[in-house]
């Protein structure tokens, strides 16, 4: 039957399946209330909630367990957000956390489905490979209709949380390493989440070997005090201080795509504020005509 390899057939096919689904939330979605409308993405949500720790009852999970269980932790950014978007998704009034998922969602989520590592060479429909795509898929489809129906949209205004929350969902993923190494489901010491090539998929101990290109990008950003390893923790491997390293780094790069990412929304708001604008002085200025 093949894998999954990118460019090839099935990889299209589940990018093609998330194109499908979101076009049709929104097509079902757009007359009907917003209390439906989140309602719809309450129940997909805690479906991928649901599918994170489920996972646990097919390959290769439970061939690995107990030492599985540390894959339905929040090891990395994805998981934080399929563990907490439907207690966020919960609010019914717009907040930062909202303003955030819409950024977290859409940028890894549609990059994991464009680059899905994970799924790279495995059956396209293994178990585990459908739950991949499928939790990608609602991570990234959710905020997204959510914000093209006008159920929750990205403000312009909250640019500035959104890299101090990517540095919270850093320091869950880093309290996360330090709590799985204590109970043994990471085996290691705890010096070792200090290499950055040792259990470190979001880059929350630094740049991993396997990414040499965006230590050029990101090393010269980051201020030589948090690459600093002073008391010799780490056994001479590159040095990163756990999550503050990426401080200047989230600021510089991930306010910019936020804005790149909502602008739609927020073009498009400011384009309806001026026509209704200008109604409004033609109908004053019609009223002003009238004999």
């Amino acid at each position: 039957m093949g894998v999954v390899k990118v460019g090839n057939g099935f990889y299209f096919l589940y990018i093609g399946i998330a194109a499908v689904l979101l076009l049709l939330l929104v097509l079902l979605l757009r007359k009907r209330s917003r209390k439906t409308a989140r309602a719809v993405f309450l129940v997909l949500l805690f479906a991928n909630f649901a599918m994170h720790f489920l996972k646990q009852t097919f390959p290769p999970y439970r061939d690995e367990f107990p030492l599985s269980l540390r894959m339905s932790a929040m090891q990395n950014l994805c998981a934080v957000s399929t563990i907490l978007f439907p207690f966020i998704y919960l609010f019914k009034k717009q907040n930062i956390l909202l303003d955030y998922a819409y950024f977290i969602g859409v940028s890894g989520g549609s990059a994991a489905l464009f680059y899905p590592t994970e799924t790279l060479g495995m059956p396209p429909f293994a178990p585990d490979t459908v739950r991949f795509f499928f939790c990608h898929t609602t991570l990234f489809v959710v905020p997204m209709a959510a914000a093209v129906l006008g159920v929750y949209r990205p403000r312009l205004k909250r640019f500035w949380a959104i890299p101090l929350l990517f540095l919270v969902w850093q320091a869950i993923i880093c309290a996360n390493d330090y709590f799985l190494v204590a109970v043994g489901l990471v085996k290691g010491e705890f010096s070792d989440l200090l290499n950055p090539g040792f259990h470190n998929s979001s880059f929350t101990f630094g740049v991993r070997p396997d990414f040499a290109w965006a230590a050029k990008v990101l090393d010269p950003l980051v201020p030589r005090f948090l690459k600093t390893d002073v008391f010799g923790l780490n056994g001479g491997a590159p040095f990163y201080f756990p999550v503050l390293w990426l401080t200047v780094p989230s600021f510089v790069f991930l306010i910019p795509l936020y804005l790149l990412l909502s602008s739609p929304f927020w073009i498009a708001e400011a384009v309806k504020r001026r026509e209704r604008r200008r109604q409004a002085r033609r109908g004053i200025s019609c009223e002003r005509q009238d004999p």
